[in-house]
């Protein structure tokens, strides 16, 4: 028993340390832990910045397009107005009263036109020799008292000073700024100077700095605007001759309307705008700031790391820039504690798993239970990220559609602008319908429709041209078959409204039907008919019908003036530059086919005594009766003109020498047999003398041969009048 104790000096046994391999593991594990917890820490809050910051210029990026694109619209809403000025008949004549009052209908439907937002104006170029006339008809037709006028620095208008060229304003909308801006020269204001310079000189849009409209030039809250306006062309951006440039046609517009106006679809996310335009002076650079109007925003401003981002674009000839800063609140709503709870989450696994590997078995499963609990919350935060991408790819796909719609839109007006282009260069309205039938289906795709002109010789609307799988039934109409041509407005029938259908077309069908009356200088020209058209396209069917009814009445204006210059007024016969240019033509063409032809001088034999007798106007008479005896027993090809004077030339390709004569003096015949009355007076017998030629046997060119009738003519006035004579070859009678 003695020996079961140890002796009372013995010292106690030391206690063995434990293995320093068995703490590698909960070592290995707590490093382990807590690098994989710092590693999915900072690779989910690198997520959520480059979630953060994409999300944040998205938004960005989508209100610079709209505020591009309310800029781009304003733009192509001046070239349209540029093209209709350059196309309008009035301006050519100068009918400035009709002008102004058609710039005006044409400028209202343009969106934005309101007193304070937006107003639009026509500047003419009136050189300093042309002042005088210049305010002289503006004030007779336009406004009482016109003058052209400066704009001093208070203020005030003033007479302008003399310079070598004006700009001013002569036409405005709306009428609230007319008494304060016409007459007003834009040339006078320095800071508008080289905006209207670069605009002559590129033969393109240019905008300017801010500055007031007058008479209030604090007032800096406007840009002015400005295109050229080209008389023979009007085609956006192409040079012309500087006498070809009629003016300019201007919009000075309010930038921070334009841009609320192109946010207005846009809801508030948090994100402030600054839009600058760095090419103006220092203290006009900044034109617009949009400060997020969102609930709960704080006021101390942006933070100093908050996000930015900034793009510059083109507009009017000047660089734009655009910045966006995000606001405290943004990055707040925009943040997620989800990588401090994956971080929370994975150091607290790596205190179980220390405890596990400590011998706290019995506490594995509340570990494993945890490990599911912080699962199955990841999962569902996977599936909220998926919903996330779901909205952002439908937010894409809408942008997308608006894109389709605004690259649609752009491709529909630079069509209707090349039909234009084409319209033009047509030389006659029979050369222009064809190609309306051509463009018509591709501006209007799924409609169907006729343009009807009108015949004022019975004053019926014929079908021109035609163009869809069902154009209409009538063929031609009365005007008072048409709603539309009574009331002197677009007349529109569909299911949802009550207007009664035109009698021409009873049925409009399941897609209603479209009646635009074409007018110029105040006359109907023809009817535009459209059927089985979306609703959305009814304000550019209108588009389309004004710019074809101008390029028709253009082509109408044309051809009459072609007329008027190549007709004789008095005798209605060609007059002496058409048989200049026709006889030169049937002299080439004689060359090749080596054909004869013949020319016929006559003149009135004493004409002066029987203007002395019975009065000029009884001789006016005379010679309207010897015209229209003439052009009556002419042939098909034969060409009658009047010289000059009593003097008429004949123009007979083909014909013989023997031909010629039999012709004239079969002429000579019925003129003496012609009798003339005046005023019921009887103006006796009328006898003509007639000289003979033919090509090439007295001349080979127009001259010779012209030459050689003329003095067949003269021989038959020293023969004793009253008779036909040929030209002679070498000297000798043929």
């Amino acid at each position: 028993m003695e020996n079961d104790h140890p002796p009372a000096d013995r010292a106690p046994a030391a206690r063995r340390p434990l293995p320093s391999g068995i703490y590698l593991p909960l070592i290995l594990t707590v490093a382990f832990g807590v690098i994989v917890s710092l590693a999915i820490f900072f690779i989910f809050r690198n997520g959520e910045q480059v979630r953060l910051q994409s999300d944040f210029q998205g938004l960005a990026a989508d209100r610079a397009q709209a505020i591009r694109t309310g800029l781009g619209e304003e733009s192509i809403e001046l070239q349209l107005l540029g093209s209709y000025v350059a196309a309008a008949s009035e301006l050519a004549e100068g009918r400035t009263e009709s002008f102004a009052q058609e710039f005006a209908r044409f400028a209202k439907p343009i969106p934005g036109l309101e007193p304070d937002g937006q107003v639009l104006f026509f500047v003419p170029q009136v050189p300093l020799a042309d002042r005088a006339a210049f305010e002289k008809l503006w004030s007779r037709q336009m406004a009482p008292g016109f003058t052209i006028r400066d704009q001093t620095s208070g203020g005030e208008l003033v007479t302008a000073a003399s310079r070598a060229v004006y700009f001013p304003v002569s036409v405005v909308v709306p009428a609230e700024f007319t008494d304060a801006m016409l007459g007003f020269d834009l040339g006078s204001v320095p800071a508008l100077q080289k905006t209207i310079a670069h605009a002559l000189t590129t033969a393109r849009e240019s905008m300017g700095s801010r500055m007031g409209l007058p008479p209030t030039p604090a007032d800096a809250q406007y840009v002015w605007h400005f295109f050229p306006v080209n008389r023979t062309t009007a085609i956006p951006g192409t040079p012309a001759p500087r006498g070809e440039i009629v003016g300019l046609v201007g919009s000075a517009f309010r930038i921070d309307q334009l841009v609320e106006l192109s946010l207005r679809n846009l809801s508030p996310a948090g994100i402030d705008l600054e839009l600058a335009d760095p090419s103006a002076p220092a203290d006009a650079r900044l034109v617009y700031y949009h400060k997020s109007r969102i609930p709960n925003y704080e006021t101390s401003g942006v933070d100093q790391k908050a996000l930015t981002w900034s793009s510059t674009f083109d507009a009017g000839g000047r660089t734009w820039t655009l910045r966006a800063s995000a606001t405290r609140d943004f990055i707040r709503r925009h943040s997620s504690f989800l990588s401090w709870i994956l971080m929370s989450a994975g150091l607290v696994l790596t205190l179980f798993a220390c405890i596990f590997f400590a011998g706290r078995i019995q506490r594995a499963a509340r570990v494993e239970g945890l490990v599911e609990a912080r699962t199955t919350e990841l999962e569902q935060q996977m599936e909220k990220q998926e919903r996330l991408a779901a909205e952002l790819a439908d937010s894409r796909s809408s942008l997308t559609g608006q894109v389709e719609r605004l690259n649609q839109r752009t491709r529909d007006i630079q069509l209707l602008n090349d039909l234009g282009d084409t319209l033009q260069s047509c030389v006659t309205t029979d050369e222009a319908f064809p190609v309306i039938s051509a463009y018509l289906p591709r501006l209007l795709p799924v409609s169907s429709g006729a343009l009807f002109m009108h015949d004022p010789a019975n004053e019926t609307y014929t079908a021109m041209a035609e163009w869809g799988d069902a154009p209409p039934v009538e063929q031609a109409f009365l005007a008072q078959d048409c709603w539309a041509l009574r009331l002197g407005r677009p007349h529109v029938v569909t299911r949802t409204t009550v207007a009664v259908p035109c009698r021409h077309a009873p049925d409009a069908g399941e897609g209603g039907a479209l009646c635009i009356p074409m007018t110029a200088s105040g006359k109907t020209i023809g009817l535009f008919h459209v059927t089985r058209f979306p609703e959305e396209s009814h304000a550019f069917a209108l588009s389309v019908a004004d710019r074809i009814g101008l390029s028709l009445s253009n082509l109408m204006l044309r051809s009459d003036l072609r007329q008027l210059s190549i007709h004789d007024p008095l005798t209605g016969l060609f007059n002496r530059r058409y048989m200049e240019e026709t006889l030169d033509l049937e002299t080439r063409r004689a060359v090749r086919k080596e054909q004869s032809i013949g020319v016929i001088m006559l003149d009135i034999d004493h004409f002066k005594s029987f203007n002395d007798r019975f009065g000029h106007a009884a001789g006016d008479e005379l010679l309207r009766a010897l015209a229209a005896l003439t052009q009556a027993h002419l042939r098909a090809g034969d060409i009658a003109c009047r010289y000059g004077g009593e003097e008429f030339l004949l123009i007979l390709p083909e014909a013989s020498l023997e031909a010629a004569m039999r012709r004239a003096e079969d002429l000579r015949q019925r003129v003496k047999s012609m009798e003339v009355k005046h005023q019921g007076t009887a103006l006796g017998q009328v006898t003509i003398s007639l000289g003979v030629a033919v090509y090439p046997d007295h001349g080979r060119t127009r001259e010779l041969l012209q030459s050689a009738a003329d003095v067949a003519l003269y021989a038959a006035k020293a023969g004793g009048r009253d008779r036909v004579v040929a030209a002679t070859v070498a000297g000798q009678p043929v």
